[in-house]
């Protein structure tokens, strides 16, 4: 239940901050979540799930309120791709994004807290 619920509030900051702010909000929100979850085993999974829900909603959303699929058509043609495979990497970015940015600040909080080497 508690893995749920940071799953759901990492998803609204994630798709709040991509809504409010731009694409490099996901990094830093991210790395926020890394570092504040730094001795939890799921922080990387959570990290990675909310921001493919986040991207996923806002794409959704922005489909719902025009012509998406003429878009993906147009797109798809200039990059020689399905349209299709243009929204899979989009999540994938937004993914890649938030998840390694939480792994660094997770892995950095992590050298701070260990006990020191001398």
């Amino acid at each position: 239940m508690k893995w749920i619920l940071q799953c759901v509030v990492l998803t609204v900051a994630l798709a709040l901050g991509t809504w409010l702010v731009a694409w490099w909000a996901v990094p830093v929100i991210g790395a926020a979540y890394g570092a504040w979850g730094a001795r939890q085993r799921v922080t990387l999974l959570t990290a990675l799930v909310a921001a493919i829900v986040a991207w996923g909603g806002l794409l959704a959303f922005t489909a719902m309120s025009g012509p998406m699929g003429r878009l993906l058509d147009v797109l798809g043609g200039v990059f020689r791709m399905p349209g299709g495979a243009l929204v899979i990497l989009t999540l994938a970015y937004g993914a890649l994004l938030a998840v390694s940015a939480a792994a660094v600040a997770r892995g950095l909080r992590r050298m701070m807290t260990a006990a020191p080497l001398g």
